[in-house]
């Protein structure tokens, strides 16, 4: 159920990133909710349903964007990868590894969507995008993500059934 959960949550996430986050901008960069709900969801559950995630919520917000398509996805899937082997689950309670992970998760993300939009022809600088974009999202998203993580791990509690074991 969680899996086909994620698709409206995603697509509300993706609505909100393009009418509401980009509103928020500091230097050019703003908070990114489906990067948010896309980590805290690979933090809190199977790396299978996490990947699905990664590559749903990519493809909802390059379509709202001027991304190349499946740019963001394989951004959020290498992350969701990387999180999942080096931290594997993680408690609902933990505050370090969240802000760990999206800050370092979103220079993986934009560096990916910076080589996309090269790739893609835009006259994009790198060095510029990351100076003046990725580092003031990567503030926001570190922040943020502890919000974010504690709302989806209310979900994820109440999607997921408690194991019960007779002795």
């Amino acid at each position: 159920m969680a899996r086909y959960l994620g698709i409206p949550i995603l697509a509300l996430a993706a609505i909100l990133n393009a009418a509401v986050m980009s509103r928020l901008q500091i230097g050019g960069g703003a908070p990114d909710l489906v990067f948010l709900v896309v980590v805290s969801w690979a933090l809190l559950a199977d790396v299978r349903d996490a990947l699905l995630w990664a590559v749903i919520g990519g493809v909802m917000q390059d379509w709202m964007s001027i991304t190349p398509l499946g740019a963001s996805a394989l951004g959020l899937v290498v992350v969701v990868f990387v999180a999942d082997s080096l931290f594997g689950q993680v408690q609902r309670g933990n505050l370090l590894i969240p802000p760990l992970v999206a800050a370092g998760g979103t220079l993986v993300v934009h560096l990916g969507i910076l080589i996309g939009l090269r790739l893609a022809g835009h006259a994009v600088p790198i060095a510029l995008g990351l100076t003046y974009v990725t580092v003031p999202t990567m503030i926001y998203n570190a922040i943020l993500i502890l919000p974010v993580f504690r709302v989806v791990g209310l979900v994820y509690g109440w999607l997921s059934p408690r194991r019960v074991r007779l002795e």
